[in-house]
């Protein structure tokens, strides 16, 4: 990703997580709030009608051990990626972690469909820009509802653009010709149309479970990003807060 590309998103990250003047913080927050409920709605239309029925088609044609191949595969293409963010955080072990796991999985692993490397011992390290840019203090910023993609930040919209650039496996198709680019936006959409699979019975559970439902995603969005990593600075004496709940994608052996 070029730096103008970059620096572009750092600034769309630092400026809409920036806080208003107390006169406005109010009015401003009934505004985003009627924004993501109204956003939250159309989403779940889309969800019911479109994205869930094909992830349940999918789900019925395939079986558990072919969609964790699925996701070992795609999660094997996100090392490198992960790689440069530890470096950028300054965890160089994370980085050998990664690169290790890569080409553990890529050769014993046949391209990453298996993963060898957790069972030999090199347990997954994964993180992103959006924990990247944590790390160097740039605010979240609020519960924003985007359209089709969802619940985010963003701190992590930024992050999510920033790893899909920096996605070894979108330069390898950019560098190729249109059938290469058509490929990868299939398999990007595979990625998550095999994601939707796997998690659809919990989602199902907490639409069913909620009186507000829109309440209930909110809140375990953010209790989830309560586990990113988070900046150190000096006058920090006390820890962090770990949450439990697991909502990691694509976190399969």
């Amino acid at each position: 990703m070029s730096n103008k590309i970059l620096t572009l998103l750092l600034f769309f990250s630092i400026s809409l997580s920036g806080c208003a003047s107390s006169s406005q913080q109010v009015s401003d927050v009934s505004t985003l709030e009627k924004y993501n409920r109204a956003m939250f709605s159309f989403n779940n239309k889309v969800d019911k009608y479109v994205v869930r029925p094909v992830a349940k088609g999918y789900k019925a044609v395939t079986n558990k051990y072919i969609r964790t191949r699925v996701s070992n595969f795609f999660n094997n293409i996100d090392e490198p990626v992960s790689a440069a963010n530890h470096i950028l955080q300054g965890e160089f072990g994370g980085t050998g972690t990664n690169l290790s796991r890569f080409v553990i999985n890529t050769t014993l692993g046949v391209a990453g469909l298996f993963d060898v490397a957790t069972s030999l011992g090199v347990q997954k390290d994964k993180t992103s820009f959006d924990e990247t840019m944590a790390t160097w203090c740039i605010p979240d910023g609020p519960f924003v509802v985007l359209p089709v993609i969802g619940p985010g930040t963003p701190r992590s919209v930024v992050g999510f653009v920033a790893d899909g650039y920096s996605s070894p496996a979108y330069w390898v198709a950019h560098e190729g010709n249109d059938d290469a680019m058509s490929a990868y936006y299939w398999a990007v959409g595979l990625k998550y149309v095999n994601l939707m699979a796997e998690n659809i019975t919990f989602l199902e559970s907490l639409e069913e479970g909620s009186i507000d439902y829109y309440e209930a995603v909110k809140s375990a969005y953010l209790q989830n990003r309560g586990r990113l990593k988070k900046c150190v600075k000096k006058d920090d004496v006390t820890e962090t807060p770990n949450f439990d709940f697991d909502m990691d994608e694509m976190d399969y052996n």
